[in-house]
């Protein structure tokens, strides 16, 4: 199907959903505004495949692939998510029973940090809306990190090899672009925009945008031919979509299920075993040799500017990443270890303590994909300590007293991840 015409197609669809930003989207980027239908005219197909493979591609050039490929983006996720997997999978049971855990297992509380507190039964529909989204965002880090095979496994000719690396570095800044522009035209232009995109995100996925879309640009103009780079964007593209995957699978599992449970631990050892070697070692390999070439090439801006990123990244992947996966990982594999070698005979008590550690120890392990974001609320996060909540020890003299403090405990609770802990470790003697 010529591009022209999937494009008109596109247009006619959308059109049909009233979806105001992209429509505006394409209007605006191809200049024609009297006649929505001369979209069929828009750039040939060829131009941007020149583009790809040119070796001596202008910053120009690059900038309207970059731009070409965030239009493409945006139809793909309308399409692919929107369009087809949003109702292969909306309202199944499978998927409600999985949003109704996540929210147990931390998701009120994020949302609620990130300004956006929500009711178990809201918090379902947004999971299931944002369920068919995250799986499109897995494929595109994917097939980003499948377009540098060719250049890190030597196929091919060298130059259509390394030209396809570098696409699947533009690829990540046109999705990245666009991901923000649809956030801030929500934030922005949009009745309830506060809402549905507070501050604490916009701030988020701008950090974690910032590299690609700071250094992806000018690394492919003048590294375009270099290994390190090619390796730099599978690394971190394949990783990323390895995580995603994984993660948003486990969340469908039930991990007092024993098949669900080995699927749950298989799989989430496979993770931090890719975390830590392309996060962990292979990465410090990779910016030390790219500070190497920097140094020898006199760039000094390079080297500045890439080695401060690389440091802050490499700190945050040990500090925010691989460290505390590893910690709740073992944390898990010892309590699912204990679940499993609870005897059938033992009492429903002992099984009720141990579903909860599990639970528990679970949410933890998830709750490690929410650590970035944990880590950028907390700039936003209200500290103050109200001391009026508070109680003396003389005070828990009478029942009276004691009944309402433990409603006080109660409502200070904010998750069902907390009551997993406090139930764990309370020896709760029937009267």
């Amino acid at each position: 199907v010529r591009m022209n015409h999937a494009a008109l197609l596109a247009l006619r669809t959308i059109q049909a959903r009233q979806h105001p930003f992209l429509k505006n989207v394409l209007y605006f980027s191809h200049g024609y505004f009297q006649d929505r239908v001369a979209l069929i005219d828009m750039m040939p197909l060829s131009y941007l495949v020149d583009i790809i493979f040119d070796e001596n591609a202008t910053a120009k050039d690059l900038l309207i692939l970059v731009g070409a490929l965030a239009v493409f983006w945006a139809l793909a996720f309308y399409a692919i998510a929107d369009l087809i997997i949003r109702p292969l999978v909306y309202g199944k049971p499978w998927l409600i029973a999985a949003g109704e855990r996540d929210y147990d297992r931390g998701g009120k509380e994020l949302h609620e940090k990130l300004g956006m507190p929500k009711t178990k039964d809201q918090f379902v529909v947004q999971f299931m809306d944002q369920w068919s989204w995250l799986q499109v965002v897995g494929v595109q880090h994917l097939l980003g990190g499948l377009l540098c095979l060719p250049a890190i496994l030597g196929l091919g000719d060298p130059s259509v090899a390394s030209s396809l690396a570098c696409l699947g570095v533009l690829s990540e800044m046109g999705w990245e672009i666009e991901d923000m522009l649809t956030l801030i035209y929500k934030r922005y232009f949009l009745p309830d925009g506060k809402d549905k995109v507070p501050g604490a995100l916009l701030v988020l996925l701008g950090v974690h945008h910032s590299m690609t879309t700071i250094l992806g640009l000018p690394l492919v103009l003048h590294y375009r031919n270099f290994e390190v780079l090619h390796w730099l964007c599978f690394d971190l593209q394949a990783a990323a979509a390895c995580a995603l995957m994984i993660s948003e699978y486990t969340k469908l599992l039930d991990v007092t299920k024993p098949s669900q449970l080995i699927q749950f631990q298989v799989l989430t050892g496979f993770a931090l075993m890719v975390m830590v070697g392309t996060r962990g070692f292979h990465w410090i390999y990779l910016c030390a040799r790219f500070m190497y070439v920097w140094y020898e090439d006199k760039a000094w801006v390079f080297l500045g500017v890439g080695t401060c990123m690389s440091l802050l990244f490499s700190a945050f992947n040990w500090v925010g990443v691989i460290e505390p996966f590893y910690k709740r990982f073992v944390k898990f594999m010892k309590i699912s270890a204990e679940f499993k070698a609870l005897p059938d005979t033992s009492d429903a008590k002992t099984r009720r303590i141990s579903i909860i550690n599990l639970e528990a120890a679970a949410s933890d392990v998830l709750s490690n994909q929410r650590l970035e974001e944990e880590l950028i609320n907390s700039l936003f996060a209200k500290r103050n300590v109200d001391r009026r909540q508070t109680l003396p020890p003389s005070s828990f003299r009478g029942k009276r007293t004691m009944r309402s403090s433990v409603v006080l405990l109660r409502s200070s609770i904010s998750t069902n991840r907390d009551i997993y802990r406090l139930l764990s470790q309370l020896d709760v003697r029937g009267e």
